[in-house]
């Protein structure tokens, strides 16, 4: 999960235009299996929840330089890596452990 504060002047409509352009980089992303673009404006907070093939490739991604991309784009980002040990997939019917 990767979170930063977001300014009092990004209004919800500019944020979803911002992740927008910079959504087709992550089609590419090795490793990536899906990220959800997330946002809580009453908290003033966005961010993404990304789901990796292992932590390794996550790790690989958010390197020193992505952080300072973020960091620059929106605000210095908060990283949290959580491990899934069982995923729901209603998409394909099932339970993955």
């Amino acid at each position: 999960k990767v979170t930063f504060k977001i300014s009092n002047e990004l209004n919800y409509e500019t944020l979803r235009e911002k992740f927008l352009e910079t959504a087709p980089m992550y089609k590419e992303t090795n490793g990536l299996i899906r990220k959800n673009y997330i946002c809580d404006f009453d908290k003033r907070v966005a961010g993404g929840i990304y789901c990796f093939e292992d932590r390794q490739k996550a790790e690989e991604w958010f390197d020193d330089e992505r952080i300072t991309w973020l960091a620059n784009r929106y605000a210095e980002p908060e990283i949290v890596y959580f491990e899934s040990p069982v995923v729901v997939d209603n998409t394909i019917g099932k339970i993955i452990s």
